[in-house]
């Protein structure tokens, strides 16, 4: 009787292989969706979460999608009086409010403000030509970046401009109501954002006490040419400092001064990078510059237009 002849093939080298296989395709697809979210993907990436974040969620949550932020802070605000007087005192009436900020692939900021774990309203200020995504306020879209402040109509509740040495900025207020689900809209140009554009000194209503107001056609004429680079998406908000218009500060969105120091040329430690990017930023304030006499005369040929 003939023994039974050798197999040509060996189970324990056929298992083998097989994990290797498994941990190098696995370990191949890790890296191309690593490189992926990185490179060509990563607006998607960011867009994709973004669509996930409303007011009322917790923060917990938006963390689990973005990671840890990269600045933090505390606000203090004050809550509207209630409709009995005795119902609250003043000391009851203090909330403090968690800022944080996320650079999200050096292609936008999120600012989130928090009381408690909830977010109350959060904020999208986009810092690249590449990342001008769609946004809806209410039934309207804007394309962050590109689309001017003339497409929201007239319909904005309130507005506010500033104007100093280096920071500027501009933002309205839009609201609906119900059929907006009770929310606020703050859109407007941060100086920190794509394609800022600053309002000109003499454009300020001087009857104004806070010198926050614009002529009307001033601001017309600027609704016109200034593109929109922040959202903010709040939901119901009782605090004075929204109802008076100071909850923004100098800077809707983004504070610039809190995350410029964190940028290459303004490391302490110097390198070939840190002064490249020095040069790169003395270039674009010439840019921007010459960008912004080109529409302030752009602007005035237009007014003079319509007053003629």
């Amino acid at each position: 009787m003939k023994p039974d002849p050798e197999p040509w093939y060996s189970t324990t080298l056929n298992l083998w292989t097989l994990a290797g296989v498994l941990v190098a395709t696995w370990t191949l697809t890790k890296t191309l969706t690593e490189g992926w979210r990185r490179t060509v993907g990563r607006r998607r990436y960011v867009t994709t979460r973004l669509r996930k974040i409303a007011p009322g969620v917790r923060h917990d949550y938006v963390e689990s999608m973005l990671g840890e932020p990269k600045w933090q802070s505390t606000m203090h605000c004050t809550r509207l009086p209630p409709i009995e007087p005795e119902e609250a005192g003043d000391e009851e009436r203090k909330v403090d409010l968690t800022v944080r900020t996320w650079l999200l692939s050096n292609l936008c900021y999120l600012v989130t403000w928090c009381e408690g774990d909830i977010v109350v309203m959060y904020g999208i200020t986009t810092t690249s030509w590449w990342f001008r995504p769609w946004m809806r306020v209410h039934e309207t879209r804007v394309r962050l970046g590109k689309s001017t402040f003339a497409s929201l109509g007239e319909g904005a509740v309130i507005h506010r401009a500033w104007l100093g040495n280096r920071r500027y900025g501009y933002f309205e207020e839009h609201y609906f109501g119900n059929v907006g689900g009770y929310r606020s809209w703050y859109v407007g140009v941060n100086d920190f954002g794509y394609n800022a554009f600053p309002v000109a000194p003499d454009w300020f209503d001087d009857s104004d006490i806070r010198h926050t107001q614009l002529l009307p056609g001033a601001r017309e004429a600027y609704r016109t040419i200034a593109p929109i680079n922040t959202v903010v998406v709040s939901g119901v908000v009782l605090y004075e400092e929204v109802q008076d218009g100071t909850f923004f500060g100098i800077s809707l969105g983004v504070d610039q001064d809190l995350v410029r120091l964190a940028g290459p040329e303004y490391h302490v430690l110097d390198s070939r990078v840190g002064r490249a990017h020095r040069r790169i930023r003395a270039w674009r304030w010439r840019w921007r510059s010459w960008r912004w006499d080109w529409r302030y005369r752009r602007l005035e040929k237009l007014q003079q237009a319509r007053q003629g």
